[in-house]
């Protein structure tokens, strides 16, 4: 636990002093007491306040995942031990939506190779059926062994076509956001502000 608490206080001691700001104004952009901020850099505090950890990551753009992780918060306290707005800070948000930008812009450019191979392979068979059709033109008849050496091609061509997306690739979803009690919330909160969106 001394460890971790440690690794926070020089974590966020590190980001802190980046961005140029001493502890007096962390504590007054987190709505904390100076005291705290000092002991929670100091490695004093062995496990601050989820809220204290929460204003910190806002003012720094932390992920407040990973100042509860050196925090040694658990599995459960992270993801499961209050609404998902009180567990996320922007960062996480942010982190989360940049995967799955990456992974659309991934998906995209896949797209654009298999299509790419597959416009490649229908010039192929354009081709092949011209000179099956029209063999006066070409001044000679196709023969099978460059039918076949173009079948060939085309298989080479397509075989990437028929791969799976490797889902490893796919983005990591957090899995406090996929909670029912983040629905409610949102459905709450159109309630009170009139969004029938």
């Amino acid at each position: 636990m001394k460890k971790n608490t440690t690794e926070l206080g020089k974590y966020i001691c590190e980001a802190r002093t980046s961005k140029g700001i001493s502890q007096r104004q962390l504590a007054k952009l987190s709505n904390m007491d100076c005291a705290e901020v000092s002991r929670i850099e100091a490695g004093k505090r062995q496990k601050p306040n989820v809220l204290f950890l929460k204003g910190i990551a806002e003012a720094l753009n932390l992920s407040l995942v990973k100042l509860m992780e050196l925090a040694g918060y658990n599995d459960i306290d992270i993801n499961w031990g209050m609404v998902a707005t009180e567990r996320r800070s922007y960062k996480d948000y942010q982190d989360e939506l940049d995967t799955y930008v990456k992974f659309y812009y991934d998906v995209l450019n896949d797209i654009e190779e298999r299509r790419k191979n597959a416009l490649e392979c229908k010039n192929i068979c354009t081709d092949l059926i011209d000179r099956i059709e029209n063999p006066d033109i070409y001044k000679k008849e196709i023969t099978m062994d460059e039918v076949k050496d173009a079948l060939k091609e085309m298989t080479r061509i397509m075989r990437p076509n028929l791969e799976k997306l490797d889902k490893s690739k796919y983005p990591k979803t957090d899995p406090a956001l996929l909670r029912k009690s983040v629905l409610i919330d949102i459905d709450e909160y159109k309630q009170k502000h009139n969004t029938n969106k």
